[in-house]
């Protein structure tokens, strides 16, 4: 059963005692730092109300997928799945993926307050300040940005950051290879301003379209691909000033036009981001001229703060992504890829496979080796469990060779938000970085002579885990 907005979704979350209301935090670094320690708890989700200087009823959602429980709720799955069957019922579910387009609407929740021109001020909102040494407040860290490709009329929306510059600006942050940044630059090119509509409040299943989360393809519409997840099509309205389809039952929404930088920008962040760095600094960037502003009577903002190693960007509990991964290398052909996993995010992702002639592990690595802003692919055998990194650094430490199984690629894209990317390159424009790739597996030619280990057989460990039951 489909949620059919933010707050059905928060009250299902409260009735499996999952949910935590905070009164009184102050929207300067309180709310980002509470959000980050209860993270760091694999806490409850938080509403946060009676902000500092806001009027109650004004409030800030962070937290809202951060456990198992709840990413199973916003995806209509069995609350007792463990991650693995949950990942295979996902997968299952998209086998069988049809289009579902959005239903067009006249009116919705998000209508309930309208403002046009000098009405509108941003600064109602109580935005946070999320991280110590962040340059502005950002609405926009859980939000869906919404723009059409003015050569194929397809309408996408990704997550892009965006700060509060004034009571009607707004500054966008895209990474030049994202697809909103294309969409952008084509219209720039045209001699066109780009028109946007932003949501900064959306059930959980909208923000997950708009990440990796579900498995998108090249050219799958993200309206179609989330109503089929929810079993319903989403209720969208056309919105006026852009003639962009928007959420009905959207908290926030946001609608304006975007000029060419080299006509306006301005300084926008730092900001802390999900590398877990301070990588792009600060530096000019697109503004959102807002011409449009809606809200829902006591609007919430869906804050999703990046921090340090979360266990994916999106800090969601189910890795959906690595299981899109593995089904896009066996897709390409490569054969019994049993795994994936970003043991670390972002920059090392460990690919388990059965070898199955000389140079497998090679060609599975090269392939794995695309993933966004990775540094190392680790391949490794069937026995070793990639989801294990002391497993993982067994392996390395005994079945790589550094001279001839260790494999540098170089000139591989990359962002502004890497860190090790130096300064002077990042100027210059160079986003590019290096990427390695670990052979960790077996000596193909020579497994069968390959020391065997110590471990007790599969079939021994069923047997005594049977037998004892009752120690384990």
């Amino acid at each position: 059963m489909p949620y059919r907005d933010l707050r059905e979704f928060l009250s299902a979350v409260d009735r499996i005692g999952e949910l935590r209301t905070v009164g009184g935090a102050d929207w300067n670094l309180e709310i980002g730092t509470i959000s980050e320690l209860m993270y760091e708890r694999q806490g409850p989700a938080l509403v946060f109300d009676d902000i500092e200087g806001y009027p109650h009823g004004y409030r800030v959602l962070t937290n809202a997928m951060d456990s198992l429980r709840r990413t199973l709720l916003a995806l209509d799955l069995p609350l007792d799945l463990d991650v693995k069957s949950a990942l295979d019922a996902y997968q299952e579910r998209m086998h069988g993926y049809r289009p579902t387009p959005p239903v067009e609407v006249s009116r919705g929740p998000v209508l309930e307050n309208v403002f046009r021109g000098r009405e509108i001020n941003l600064w109602k909102f109580p935005t946070p300040k999320w991280h110590e040494l962040d340059g502005g407040r950002y609405i926009g860290t859980g939000c869906v940005v919404i723009m059409r490709d003015p050569d194929t009329g397809q309408v996408n929306f990704g997550t892009y950051r965006v700060m509060i510059q004034d009571e009607t600006s707004l500054g966008l942050y895209i990474t030049p290879n994202h697809t909103g940044a294309i969409i952008e630059r084509k219209y720039w090119a045209k001699g066109e301003v780009c028109p946007v509509a932003v949501a900064f409040g959306e059930e959980p299943i909208l923000f997950a379209g708009a990440s990796p989360f579900l498995g998108q393809k090249l050219g799958m519409g993200k309206y179609d691909l989330v109503g089929y997840v929810r079993g319903e099509p989403v209720e969208v309205i056309r919105e006026e000033v852009t003639g962009l389809p928007i959420p009905a039952t959207a908290e926030i929404v946001v609608a304006g036009t975007i000029a060419s930088p080299a006509v306006e920008a301005r300084d926008e962040g730092p900001f802390g981001e999900w590398t877990g760095y301070y990588a792009s600094g600060t530096r000019p960037e697109p503004v959102i001229h807002v011409e449009a502003l809606y809200h829902r009577n006591d609007p919430i903002i869906l804050g999703m703060p990046p921090v340090r190693h979360a266990r994916t960007p999106s800090h969601f509990a189910l890795p959906t992504q690595e299981r899109n991964q593995q089904d896009r290398l066996q897709r390409a052909g490569l054969e019994d890829v049993l795994d994936v996993c970003r043991l670390a995010v972002p920059g090392i992702t460990v690919v388990q496979i059965k070898q199955r002639y000389p140079g497998h592990a090679m060609r599975v690595g090269l392939a794995a080796s695309g993933e966004y802003m990775g540094r190392f692919v680790v391949v490794v055998d069937e026995d070793i469990n990639p989801r294990d990194p002391y497993d993982v650094l067994w392996a390395i430490g005994t079945r790589c060779d550094p001279a001839t199984t260790l494999t540098i690629l170089n000139h591989c894209p990359s962002s502004a938000l890497d860190p090790r990317i130096p300064p002077d390159r990042k100027k210059a424009g160079d986003l590019t970085s290096s990427r390695a790739i670990i052979d960790a597996c077996k000596p193909y030619e020579w497994s069968v002579d390959f020391p065997k280990t110590n471990t007790a057989s599969q079939d021994l460990r069923a047997k005594v885990l049977e037998r004892w039951a009752s120690l384990f």
